[in-house]
């Protein structure tokens, strides 16, 4: 798409690859997460960015498309890196790094208020990543 993401959508993406951002500027408190009843406080987002970005340092998040409906943004994203860092923990086990490029997309829908995410729904083939990191499926 050719217009601009909204500025609450870009500081998510630069928080998610690595530049200073406080994530209480991009998330409400008790942010829903899938329509609720399920929240999440901007704080909670500092470790989730570490863990991945200490694995894959070099890890880019990045928006593919984008498209607006009424006060959600649907965007379709790729994430890209090498493991070269730590050792990556995951649902399925640890992957120590040994340097391999690895490739995941997903979805993501964000609902925005006053400048701030207020409700996300998550959607991410995390398939590609552990095959990518060692895991046979």
């Amino acid at each position: 798409m050719s217009a601009e993401l909204p500025p609450v959508l870009q500081r998510m993406l630069d928080l998610w690859n690595g530049a200073d951002v406080d994530p209480g500027s991009v998330y409400i408190r008790d942010c829903l997460t899938d329509g609720g009843p399920e929240t999440f406080q901007p704080e909670e987002v500092t470790p989730i960015v570490a863990k991945f970005r200490s694995a894959f340092p070099d890890l880019h998040w990045e928006v593919e498309e984008w498209f607006a409906a009424g006060l959600r943004y649907v965007l379709r994203m790729r994430a890209s890196g090498t493991h070269t860092g730590t050792t990556f923990g995951s649902a399925i086990g640890e992957a120590q790094p040994m340097g391999k490029p690895v490739a995941f997309y997903g979805l993501e829908v964000f609902e925005l208020r006053e400048d701030r995410i207020v409700d996300v729904w998550l959607g991410w083939d995390f398939g590609q990543l552990y095959v990518a990191l060692g895991a046979h499926i």
